[in-house]
C-alpha cells in the first residue's frame, strides 16, 4: 500500500487522456518517486525493493459525493500498475478457462470463459491497446467507468471487473447467450414490446436520474436473458450535463439533433435509439444508414404492418418525434397507460 495525495492523482487528470499518455503519466510518477528499501530483518535478510504505484484514474461518472477519496490522502495500490510495471503472470489465463470466441472488432475480442473458482460462465472483453486508436481506447476506458459508477441494475448487462494485461484492457462482464438483433427473425408482438420498452425505460430512468446517457441503445447491444431484457456496451456513454466527450452511437438509431452535433437534450437521444430500436423488433425490418426510410422515420412517419394498436403505434411516433423535446422523458414514458395492460398482466 501507498499514501498518494489526491493532487497528485488528479491534478494531472483529464477525461480526454488517452491510454498512452495515461501510461506516460503512470511512467513519470514513477520515475520522480524513490524506490524505498527495507532496512536488514534480525536474520539478515533483506526484502525486495519496493516502488509506490501509479496514481489511480478518477472516475468522471461519480458525483463529488460518491467521490472515495474526498480532500483526502488516499492508500492506493495503481491501476495501471501493470501496465507500468510490464508483463506479469496472465490473469486471464489464471482465472479462466477460455471456452470459445463469441465476438470480434476493430475494439478487440468477446469471450466466452469458465472461471476456475466459482465454476460460472462469463464474458470477457479484451480490448487491444495495439489495435485500438485514441478515440477507442477512450470508448474503452468510459464503459468500464461509466458501468462501475452505475453499479448493479438488473436491465444492465453485469459488470464484474477490469484489469490491464500486457498491451491489453479486460473486463469481466455477465455472460447473455446472444443480443436481440440475432432473433430479427422473429418479431416482437406489441406484448413482448410493451414488456422490453417498458424495462428498458425503467433503466433510463435510473441512468438519466444518475446524469448518465448511453448513446447507443439498439438491438446488437439488448440482450434477453430469464425474462429480462438487458442494456449492454456502455462505451458511448457520457454524462448528461455535456463534460464529457460526446460520441454518437449508431447512425440507424440516432435522431437528426445529435447528428447536427446538437446535444442539448441527450437523455432523448436515448428515447429515440429505444423508440427505433423497438420499431425494427417489431417490424423485422432492418433500419439503414441512409436512404428514403431513413428520412422518413427522423420525419415521423412510422408506417407498421396491420395488427398492431393505435396507442402503440402512437407511443412508438411520440418516441421519436422530430422534436426532442416532444419527446418524453424516461419518466413520462412509463406513465404512459398503454403500459397498464403488462402491469395488470404481471409481466414486468
Amino acid at each position: 500500500m501507498c499514501e498518494t495525495n489526491v493532487d497528485l492523482i488528479f491534478a494531472s487528470w483529464d477525461t480526454s487522456l488517452d491510454f498512452q499518455q495515461i501510461e506516460d503519466l503512470a511512467q513519470d510518477v514513477l520515475e520522480t518517486q524513490e524506490a524505498k528499501v527495507e532496512k536488514p530483518v534480525p536474520n539478515g535478510m533483506q526484502q525486495t525493493n519496493r516502488v509506490k504505484p501509479p496514481p489511480c484514474i478518477r472516475n468522471p461518472y461519480l458525483s463529488d459525493e460518491s467521490d472515495p477519496f474526498g480532500n483526502q490522502s488516499a492508500e492506493c495500490a495503481g491501476l495501471l500498475s501493470s501496465v507500468a510495471g510490464g508483463a506479469g503472470p496472465s490473469r486471464f489465463h489464471t482465472d479462466f478457462i477460455e471456452i470459445e470466441k463469441i465476438g470480434a472488432g476493430h475494439f478487440g475480442r468477446v469471450y466466452k470463459v469458465l472461471n476456475r473458482i466459482d465454476g460460472c460462465l462469463y464474458a470477457v472483453k479484451q480490448v487491444s491497446r495495439s489495435m485500438c486508436q485514441d478515440s477507442e481506447r477512450r470508448k474503452a476506458l468510459m464503459e468500464v467507468q461509466s458501468l462501475a459508477a452505475l453499479g448493479s441494475h438488473e436491465n444492465i448487462v453485469g459488470y464484474y471487473s477490469s484489469w490491464f494485461e500486457n498491451e491489453h484492457l479486460y473486463f469481466q462482464m455477465e455472460f447473455c447467450e446472444s443480443s436481440l438483433s440475432s432473433q430479427m427473425s422473429s418479431r416482437l408482438t406489441e406484448c413482448d414490446a410493451l414488456t422490453f420498452l417498458h424495462q428498458l425505460a425503467e433503466l433510463l430512468l435510473f441512468m438519466h436520474t444518475r446524469g448518465i446517457a448511453h448513446l447507443d441503445i439498439k438491438p446488437d447491444n439488448i440482450y434477453f436473458k430469464n425474462g429480462v431484457y438487458k442494456l449492454g456496451d456502455f462505451g458511448c456513454a457520457t454524462l448528461l450535463n455535456k463534460s464529457l466527450p460526446i460520441q454518437e452511437g449508431d447512425t440507424r438509431y440516432m435522431p437528426h439533433e445529435i447528428l447536427n452535433e446538437n446535444s442539448d437534450h441527450l437523455d432523448k437521444v436515448d428515447i429515440f435509439a429505444l423508440g427505433a430500436s423497438a420499431y425494427e423488433l417489431v417490424t423485422g425490418s432492418t433500419l439503414t444508414k441512409s436512404g428514403p426510410q431513413f428520412l422518413s422515420l427522423r420525419e415521423g412517419n412510422l408506417p407498421l404492418p396491420p395488427g398492431h394498436s393505435l396507442p402503440f403505434q402512437s407511443l412508438l411516433k411520440v418516441m421519436m418525434d422530430p422534436d426532442p423535446t416532444a419527446r418524453p422523458s424516461a419518466k413520462e414514458l412509463l406513465q404512459n397507460p398503454i403500459f397498464d395492460r403488462i402491469r395488470t398482466n404481471g409481466k414486468t
